[in-house]
């Protein structure tokens, strides 16, 4: 049995896909740390590490290779946010339907003049994702 069998055996899984594992748990860990670990999508905490998954805010395939390595195209959500945001789902057409110097405040459930929102400039839209309403200053 050479090294790479016998890691898989003690570790249950390859050394890449243990390492992968790790790297995620370290994250998540910061995440809750700072408190960052909320969803990008939906507003809400992402509660395990199993429902964090790591997204890039605008597309990057077929596009610019930049935005991939981009930091500040990076966001977290929930695994499932992720996947309906990606398929252009009844969140992006929400987004879409918004009135203009609006944005929607997943707590309140409504859109909410933009200037009821703090500034993020980590952001994908430079707002944080709830309003100040909801989500007072820490």
């Amino acid at each position: 049995m050479n090294r790479a069998e016998r890691i898989a055996k003690q570790l249950g899984m390859s050394q890449g896909a243990a390492n992968n594992r790790l790297r995620k748990n370290i994250l998540f860990t910061l995440l809750e740390k700072h408190a960052e670990n909320r969803c990008h999508v939906c507003g809400l905490w992402i509660d395990t590490v199993d429902e964090l998954s790591i997204e890039h805010i605008k597309p990057w395939e077929g596009r610019d290779a930049e935005l991939f390595w981009d930091l500040d195209n990076i966001a977290f959500s929930h695994v499932q946010c992720n996947k309906n945001h990606s398929s252009n789902n009844q969140y992006t057409a929400r987004m879409k339907s918004l009135p203009v110097g609006t944005k929607w405040c997943p707590k309140c459930k409504q859109p909410v003049e933009l200037d009821k929102f703090a500034k993020n400039a980590g952001s994908h839209d430079g707002y944080r994702s709830y309003c100040r309403r909801c989500d007072p200053p820490r």
